[in-house]
């Protein structure tokens, strides 16, 4: 398994606001090119747009499976 670098441009500092991009192999570009540019504002939203870039596909996210997330609210109707 390769490596990945994480690139991290600020255009604020206070709040704290830029954009988050995943470089196929260190040292590789020093700007985003074909990857996913994800944009971000706060310390959440950089959390977010961290996640976003390095989070796996799970079985909700596969475009056609039945699997979705449980919570509240989420018992369908007449299953009492």
């Amino acid at each position: 398994m390769g490596g990945v670098e994480i690139r991290i441009v600020l255009d604020v500092v206070e709040p704290p606001a830029g954009r988050v991009w995943l470089v196929g192999d260190p040292g590789q570009a020093d700007s985003p090119g074909a990857e996913a540019e994800v944009s971000f504002t706060g310390w959440l939203g950089l959390l977010r747009a961290l996640y976003e870039l390095t989070a796996e596909p799970g079985p909700a996210d596969v475009p056609g499976s039945a699997v979705r997330p449980a919570g509240r609210g989420s018992a369908e109707p007449g299953s009492q």
